[in-house]
């Protein structure tokens, strides 16, 4: 699959999910934390069982790297649909554009990937749109959106460094992946279910209905099985595979274009009576405008930079053919 469809793709996905989730939260008599757990389950096992006639990676279930992985994703997760609680999808999506600079940060300090200077002046645009969608938010920087969703990308950034570093994300084999990622998604589902009082210890903000007291509510069952096998395995899936093949840095570059796709869904949603009609007034189209100048910024300094170390790499390459040459 072409890289730019990839993203694209997985993009849409969690697009797509993300306003499931708030559908189900704004709609339905849905426990948002027991929601997420069930979703990893049904999710995870529907990925596990996906190819016939193959073990059960039971290997998998034992790695320290797993575990720690998941246990970033339950962060990750549980921020992240809090939030929305306190504010729309498209919001949530211009407040997650933190996360580009976090990324690369990861990849200057931690994988050894340093981007061009240039590209610094799209994350300051990306911080600049965050930030003035938070200054007016309830509370401002203290409205607990704005603090769950902080962490939220820490721990998504913190997620895909490890995605990229690990061993069993580089396999080539499609099913042994697809298995992979379902063992990835119950592990998490099992933090889930024993790390409650953890992560509320932990959590920047208190998170409403972070118990599993409706674990087995009928509607919280139905909305955790539907979206977990068609969204959230699915997304894990091409996530997994996009950092893998791309990068955490163009990963998350791709998902810059959430609050736009977000706002799309969103208001074909709200014409169904799904959610309630999106009313976005000038800051977050201000905001919205930032993101895309910094969009714009990091995606052509990364093209640039990319050609100038090709350019690069290519003379030194000749200067050692040449000096072959003149040697012989």
């Amino acid at each position: 699959m072409n890289v730019l469809i990839l993203l694209f793709v997985t993009t849409l996905m969690w697009s797509l999910m993300l306003v499931c989730n708030r559908i189900a939260l704004t709609s339905f008599d849905i426990d948002a934390y027991a929601m997420t757990c069930w979703q990893l389950v049904f999710g995870g096992i529907a990925l596990v069982l996906i190819a016939p006639g193959r073990r059960i990676p039971w290997r998998q279930f034992t790695l320290p790297i797993n575990w720690a992985y998941g246990f970033l994703r339950v962060l990750t997760g549980v921020t992240w649909t809090s939030s929305l609680l306190y504010i729309s999808t498209p919001e949530s999506g211009i407040l997650s554009q933190t996360g580009m600079p976090l990324a690369a940060l990861a990849a200057t300090f931690i994988l050894g990937r340093t981007p061009g200077r240039s590209e610094w002046l799209g994350h300051a645009a990306l911080l600049a749109g965050a930030g003035w969608v938070a200054m007016h938010l309830p509370g401002g920087f203290t409205n607990p959106a704005v603090l769950l969703m902080l962490a939220s990308e820490f721990t998504a950034i913190a997620s895909s460094v490890l995605a990229e570093l690990h061993p069993d994300n580089q396999i080539k084999d499609a099913w042994a992946h697809l298995r992979f990622t379902g063992v990835l998604l119950l592990i998490t589902a099992s933090i889930f279910l024993i790390a409650a009082p953890v992560i509320d210890f932990i959590s920047p903000v208190p998170i409403p209905f972070i118990s599993i007291d409706g674990l087995f509510g009928t509607e919280t069952l139905l909305a955790g099985l539907l979206i977990g096998v068609l969204f959230r395995g699915p997304a894990m899936v091409l996530s997994l595979r996009s950092i893998k093949t791309a990068g955490i840095e163009k990963y998350i570059l791709s998902t810059s274009i959430l609050p736009f796709i977000l706002l799309a869904i969103e208001m074909l949603a709200a014409k169904f009576d799904l959610t309630p009609p999106p009313s976005h007034d000038s800051v977050f189209w201000i905001s919205s405008l930032l993101v895309m100048i910094g969009i714009i910024q990091i995606t052509v300094s990364k093209h640039r930079h990319a050609a100038k170390t090709k350019l690069l790499a290519a003379n030194a390459a000749n200067a050692v053919n040449t000096k072959t040459q003149n040697a012989t």
